[in-house]
């Protein structure tokens, strides 16, 4: 047979519009969508037994969700069609081709099947599906595949989709058999793909970013949602700029309405430099050069604490018995549901921007840190962690902002019990009263920050500890491990010298899970934080005041009788009147402000909302969109959010040493241009007018350069300025080794008072 013959046999088998050429694309769309679709049902079936959804919302969900699976599959099968759309009908004809693309269907197949399992179990985890989380742990596969390796029983289920997935390649390979369809036009080959190109772009561009929003209930909403488009968007949004997709206001109205959002008992309100939140803080209390020591409890929600819940059994009697002996805020908040989200809260004391958490930004260096305030003071500074400090940047973003000693899994020996996530919690505690003797011992204060791991999927700890089986692997024996684990710290830090000047900060770093229907689930966010001391903190009292994890750094330095100069968004909690308080949180692209009962919520597309939140209830009831336009609650929260961003992007929030005689400082009249939905990055740069930042440079000496005046043997290297504007960095690289202990700072640089 010469080839023109075989072209036309082949045009007879494959080329017509319903010829087996296409079969392939469509199996494989029909695969996702189906998968999809079924998925769906199987979250819906496993919330019916946690709560009841309204059929009528359950119907707009399914409707809604049918779309958005189109969608998914359409673009997840589009590369196919073009393979199939330039592949020679001769190719698709031999026997070799046909079996690859079976092979290539059967692992589509395996995929989708994966992608569910993968979901409905991140749906019980965070309720929802694929977000934020779900990009930031595929970017760590050791700690997470561990995890998912000990927490489900993931080699039965990969082993159940490898069985079907064959069987599937068996019934494909018959599916894809040539058969006669007539001869079909090069015209009729390629309209096809034409038409497919033509119905994905109009599915795409129809449908908006919104459209599974269905509903008031926000895990309605998120049965509506599609899997691979929820994780586009995300993985799309990492570093988002908050300009441009978020409510802005000028410069000039954020910073005059942040600094009377910031003022405080002990703020001198004549100190705001313009344009920042640079103010200068008095002390109130005797100033102490005491230890400090923050404990971030992995996963520690209210809910768990007895004192929160006394009608319960409590999962924390350590902490329980610690609570009258120390100050207590009974309505503090976490700033977002990851651990990194705690940590800039507590070391930054900055919003949670919209995106990814800063401390895995590039620009984290050098900025206004607790950890780096403290060491311009003299302290030693450290961070003990059981799993890799890599992890999310956390070790990399500690180092370059005062934390000179990085303890991870590494530094622990061999034989230490371990998770996915590293050391048990007993080793953590174990070896940072190693480290803190070992400070402790060069005479200089210090300030350590402690970071557990147990009270994490897998739920695994060492046996005979607590009267739970860990082999049990649920997250009430957890808690209790953990909590029995910290007060055994707490008592074994008594027998330590350094103990009698010491400050504990106890905290849960976010709640357990995310779970409810309110648009920004509220009991999630709800945790302890207990300030402990015997001699510097008052006991048995408790502070109803609506507090922050980022209210953590200058709750600290008030408590230590610090007089400095601030940039922190957080206040001193235990110096505010109860009807003061604020708290700060994200959830994944919403941002919010919770004053009093009502919650301020700040959305993409330039959105914002009113809730009155009811805690009895722990529900959240709309405002009038009328109302919310014009509440000042939407109005405070873009002044938060909206002047961090410009801070953070233009460099403001740095920390300036002594030596450093120019800190870049936003200016409130030119820091930016008007917001767009396409401004750059670059429009947050600090602008590089002379006279602007020969009058940057007047308010920084004036302010910055009394934060703590380092002899000149302890002085750390000259900073200048970032060749791409606005962010300081170091002449030398980030602390690489254990640095000798500072001398205590001469007067300028103490705590005044």
């Amino acid at each position: 047979m010469n080839p023109a013959e075989m072209d036309d046999r082949v045009e007879k088998t494959t080329g017509g519009w319903s010829a087996p050429r296409w079969r392939a694309a469509a199996i494989a769309a029909s695969t996702f969508w189906l998968s999809s679709f079924f998925t769906r049902i199987a979250l819906a079936a496993y919330q019916s037994l946690e709560r009841s959804v309204p059929l009528a919302d359950l119907g707009r969900s399914f409707a809604a969700g049918a779309l958005l699976d189109l969608e998914a599959a359409l673009w997840l099968s589009a590369p196919l069609v073009l393979v199939l759309a330039v592949t020679p009908g001769r190719w698709l004809a031999k026997r070799g081709v046909r079996t690859a693309l079976a092979l290539g269907l059967a692992a589509a197949f395996g995929f989708a099947l994966f992608v569910a399992a993968a979901e409905f179990f991140f749906f019980q985890e965070f309720d929802g599906r694929f977000n934020f989380v779900a990009v930031d742990y595929l970017l760590y596969p050791t700690e997470v595949a561990g995890n998912i390796w000990q927490s489900y029983h993931t080699g039965l289920v990969l082993g159940a989709i490898a069985v079907v997935s064959a069987v599937a390649f068996v019934i494909f390979r018959k599916l894809l058999r040539p058969r006669e369809n007539g001869r079909a036009s090069l015209r009729r080959r390629f309209s096809f793909p034409l038409v497919y190109a033509t119905a994905l772009a109009l599915i795409t561009f129809l449908l908006p970013r919104d459209f599974a929003r269905v509903s008031s209930d926000r895990v309605v909403n998120e049965l509506a949602g599609n899997g691979y488009r929820s994780f586009w968007l995300a993985l799309r949004g990492q570093d988002a700029p908050y300009e441009g997709l978020y409510r802005t206001n000028s410069a000039e109205a954020d910073f005059r309405r942040l600094h009377r959002l910031l003022s405080e008992r002990a703020t001198d309100v004549s100190s705001f430099a313009p344009g920042s939140t640079l103010r200068h803080i008095r002390a109130l209390r005797e100033p102490r050069r005491s230890n400090v020591v923050l404990v971030l409890e992995e996963s520690l929600g209210a809910e768990f604490v007895g004192t929160f819940h006394p009608e319960r059994e409590s999962l924390t009697p350590a902490l329980d018995a610690l609570i009258p002996q120390g100050t207590l805020l009974t309505h503090a908040y976490s700033t977002g549901n990851r651990t990194i989200r705690a940590l800039e809260a507590t070391t930054a004391s900055l919003p949670p921007l919209p995106g990814i958490s800063i401390v895995r930004r590039e620009r984290s260096r050098g900025l206004f840190t607790l950890p780096e305030l403290l060491r311009a003071r003299g302290y030693r500074t450290l961070f003990v962690y059981g799993g890799r400090a890599l992890f999310d940047g956390m070790g990399q973003y500690m180092k370059a902002n005062g934390v000179e000693r990085v303890v991870e899994q590494s530094d622990f020996p061999k034989g230490t019990f371990r998770t996915a996530w590293g050391a048990c919690d007993e080793a953590i505690f174990d070896r940072a009263l190693e480290e803190m003797d070992a400070m402790h011992a060069t005479g200089a204060p210090f300030y350590t920050i402690i970071l557990t791991v147990t009270n994490h999927r897998p739920f695994l700890y060492p046996p005979g500890r607590i009267a739970a089986d860990p082999a049990e692997q649920r997250r009430v024996n957890a808690v209790r491990y953990a909590d029995f684990a910290l007060g055994r710290f707490v008592s074994d830090a008594r027998r330590h010298a350094f103990f009698d000047d010491m400050l504990f900060v106890l905290m849960g770093d976010h709640g357990p899970r995310v779970y409810g229907s309110a648009e920004i689930p509220m009991p999630s966010y709800e945790i302890p934080i207990l300030f402990y001391g015997p001699k510097l903190v008052a006991a048995g009292v408790r502070v109803p005041t609506l507090a922050s994890a980022m209210d953590v750094p200058p709750t600290v330095l008030g408590l230590l009788g610090a007089e400095y100069d601030s940039k922190f968004f957080g206040r001193d909690v235990l110096q505010l009147d109860p009807s003061e308080g604020r708290a700060l949180m994200t959830h994944n692209h919403e941002i919010a402000l919770l004053e009093g009962n009502d919650l301020a919520t700040l959305g993409l597309h330039r959105q914002s909302a009113i809730y009155r939140y009811d805690r009895e209830k722990e529900t959240l009831a709309p405002v009038r969109a009328s109302d919310a336009g014009t509440n000042p609650g939407v109005e405070n929260a873009i002044a938060y959010f909206d002047g961090a961003d410009r801070l953070y992007r233009g460099g403001g929030y740095g920390f300036s040493t002594p030596t450093s005689t120019a800190m870049p400082a936003p200016d409130a009249a030119g820091l930016r241009r008007p917001a767009s939905s396409k401004t750059k990055r670059a429009s947050r740069a600090a602008p590089g007018d002379p006279d602007a930042a020969r009058r940057r440079g007047r308010i920084e000496r004036g302010h910055v350069s009394r934060l703590a005046a380092a002899p000149p043997a302890a002085r750390r290297p000259r900073r200048r300025a970032h060749p791409k504007g606005g962010r300081d960095s170091r002449e030398a690289t980030h602390i690489r080794h254990r640095r000798k202990p500072r001398r205590p700072a001469p007067a300028g640089g103490e705590a005044r008072g």
